[in-house]
């Protein structure tokens, strides 16, 4: 197949879930690995039980040939199932490739899918829970989902990744908190802290039907990341942003002028998030050398009109992760997660920097 091709276009409208998900409506979904994914399938062609990938298992669409597809195994037109897979946060374009794209011919005569439900899981596993094929995830739904409607093209279309990060982070937090209460006996004897992944869903709608088989297809899903680079709104159009290079995070003006704001040869750092006005910056704070141990995440606040650190104490008694800023100007506020409470809470950022100044 032709690899220069042109990105189709794709509609996307927002709706809302029918119902809000109740509550603790967790799914334990067992995810298997295919070339660097992990993903599910809630069923496929020919199947040939768990311990056999098929020729039409879910693992097809990372394999980067178009002449290999997913095919859903239920009857009819395979309204209603889905494949899972877990994404990188912060991922901006996803990709897919429609129908059995082997030729022309196979392509008309298969289903291809027409509309497609988005949802996202937080999916978190309990170190050690694991099976002959895959590992076993707990997964939480969010509370809204998107539809999309796919070009009838085998060419690769781009979806813009239609959730907003910074709620879906906030949820992702929130979900754990719920987990490890739930779960407190049983996590009291792990000593590795539970791991969290997003899940992505595409769940299927409604098809343009083949000339001959009832079976609906997908050849391909790949995704798109954003850089680590963020460009706050604030007057002076402010780049914060992360050098590998140098373990350092840089803050570059509309001039080129270039200052940093912390620097560690032993850490490496990503930038949770950045407030309106730029002068406040949440960032992730992990070693540099992680390969003999698991380390738990560590936020910090920084003021970037002074560089300075603002100390856990200042923030509040027991915070833990920070989510993100909420508010312009001197009505910013600080989300964050009360670990001794187990819930989320915000500081007005105006009380914090008189503390700091």
């Amino acid at each position: 197949m032709n690899k220069m091709v042109k990105y189709l276009a794709v509609s996307i409208s927002f709706i809302a879930a029918c119902s809000s998900p109740q509550k603790n409506l967790w799914e334990e979904i067992i995810l298997r690995d295919g070339y660097g994914h992990l993903y599910f399938s809630s069923s496929e062609l020919e199947n040939r039980g768990a311990y056999v990938r098929g020729l039409y298992g879910a693992h097809n669409l990372f394999d980067g040939n178009s002449a290999t597809c997913w095919s859903e195994g239920a009857k009819d037109d395979g309204l209603g199932e889905s494949v899972s897979i877990a994404i990188k946060e912060g991922t901006k374009i996803i990709v897919v490739q429609n129908g059995d794209a082997k030729s022309d011919k196979i392509f008309k005569d298969n289903n291809r899918i027409k509309q497609a439900e988005l949802s996202i899981l937080a999916g978190i596993h309990t170190p050690g829970e694991v099976t002959e094929t895959g590992v076993l995830f707990n997964a939480l739904p969010y509370k809204k989902t998107k539809k999309i409607t796919l070009e009838d093209s085998s060419r690769p279309q781009k979806i813009n990744f239609p959730f907003k990060w910074k709620a879906l982070t906030r949820f992702k937090n929130s979900a754990v908190r719920k987990f490890k209460k739930i779960n407190r006996e049983k996590l009291a004897g792990v000593k590795q802290e539970p791991r969290a992944v997003f899940i992505l869903r595409i769940k299927i709608l409604s098809v343009y039907h083949g000339d001959k088989y009832d079976d609906t297809c997908l050849s391909a899903i790949s995704f798109e990341n954003k850089t680590d680079i963020i460009e706050s709104p604030g007057e002076k159009q402010t780049k914060i942003y992360v050098n590998e290079s140098q373990n350092a995070i840089l803050m570059t003006d509309e001039n080129g002028g270039t200052e940093t704001l912390v620097r560690d040869p032993k850490s490496i750092f990503q930038i949770v998030d950045v407030s309106a006005d730029s002068k406040w910056l949440i960032a992730i704070h992990m070693p540099a050398d992680i390969s003999h141990t698991r380390v738990e995440t560590d936020y910090r606040l920084y003021n970037t009109e002074m560089k300075k650190l603002v100390p856990q104490r200042l923030i509040a008694d027991g915070a833990g992760e920070l989510y993100g800023f909420d508010g312009k100007g001197e009505d910013t506020f600080l989300m964050y997660a009360d670990n001794k409470e187990m819930t989320d809470k915000r500081v007005a950022l105006s009380g914090i920097y008189d503390k700091i100044k």
